[in-house]
């Protein structure tokens, strides 16, 4: 079965580099392709690794954008956290840690589920780091306890939240009969769709290693920890409006986040920088995998739109050199 390097496959020849960043004794790794125009970040969600992008970097690198595909948080044995800690900030801030190892003052973010949840607020804490935000399947989180109020039935969407709360059970679930709960999840939020063994098998090869397996898990936990202190910087951060221009990708048939959260949550006052709304008929959750060409064309449009598109940075480029 295809590993992790093997399906993050060379780009036009370009082979990606494994980045390595070394934190509070936690080792931290990531997948990069170099070029000349503006780095781009895209973060991998729950249950899932960086396998989920081996379609979009082509279509990125091959738009002329540096590309960086970190492993989140706890998703490989050297960045576990020995207690637990995974907290929405945390990634947030592991996201900027990256930017800073890169030498870079800003970059674009994509984010997939988790990866988008993180992506969200990450650009709400440091704007002033992002040129863009692009949110795969998660909607806005900054009054997303009101759209709960207008959208119940999410709430048996998200049954599998409260079951992760439940001590050891679920690490022993997640493996049992051959990863069939987390198969279970890919139909579920795909309807229709058949995910690929090769995209599969990596997530259940990662989740097989108990200690990764309890960090996943662990993200779900800290998120429910809404007294904890770790919390109040993201809160603070989401009161204030939304100052990165902000692109929203939804699957119409989403098994895990109801589409119409989307509507719910944006709010033009919200969305300083602007706000865009995509929706994909036929698709689920994991939309970039189900209509790979339609994300790719409107992700790509939306780079341009922004400060340091790569084209737009290229055509600078070219005017200055005569």
């Amino acid at each position: 079965m295809p590993t992790t390097a093997s399906l993050l496959a060379p780009v036009k020849g370009i082979k990606p580099q494994i980045l390595k960043k070394i934190c509070e004794k936690r080792t931290f790794s990531a997948y990069y392709w170099d070029g000349s125009g503006p780095l781009v970040i895209c973060l991998h969600g729950f249950p899932d690794t960086v396998n989920t992008f081996h379609m979009m970097v082509p279509a990125l690198v091959n738009a002329g954008y540096r590309v960086l595909v970190p492993v989140m948080p706890g998703y490989e044995t050297g960045s576990v956290d020995a207690y637990g800690r995974y907290f929405v900030t945390d990634l947030a801030q592991d996201v900027v840690a990256w930017i800073d190892r890169m030498g870079e003052d800003s970059a674009h973010l994509i984010g997939h589920d988790w990866g988008a949840v993180t992506a969200w607020l990450a650009t709400a804490m440091f704007p002033h780091r992002f040129f863009s935000m692009t949110s795969i399947a998660i909607p806005p989180l900054k009054r997303f306890g009101d759209t709960l109020l207008r959208c119940p039935s999410q709430l048996l969407k998200s049954w599998y939240i409260g079951f992760f709360q439940v001590p050891m059970l679920p690490e022993r679930l997640l493996m049992a009969r051959d990863g069939a709960f987390v198969r279970m999840l890919w139909r579920r939020w795909s309807p229709g769709w058949d995910a690929p063994e090769e995209l599969v098998q990596p997530a259940l090869e990662a989740l097989a290693q108990p200690a990764v397996c309890k960090s996943a898990l662990s993200y779900y936990r800290c998120l429910t920890r809404v007294f904890h202190s770790q919390h109040e910087q993201g809160r603070r951060a989401l009161k204030l409006p939304y100052q990165v221009p902000s692109l929203m990708i939804t699957g119409a048939q989403d098994g895990c986040m109801d589409t119409r959260l989307f509507e719910y949550g944006m709010h033009e006052n919200d969305f300083l920088a602007g706000a865009e709304l995509y929706r994909l008929m036929g698709a689920g959750h994991f939309c970039h995998l189900e209509k790979p060409e339609l994300v790719h064309a409107k992700l790509l449009s939306f780079l341009e739109m922004h400060p340091k598109g790569a084209k737009r940075l290229a055509d600078e480029l070219a005017k200055q050199l005569g």
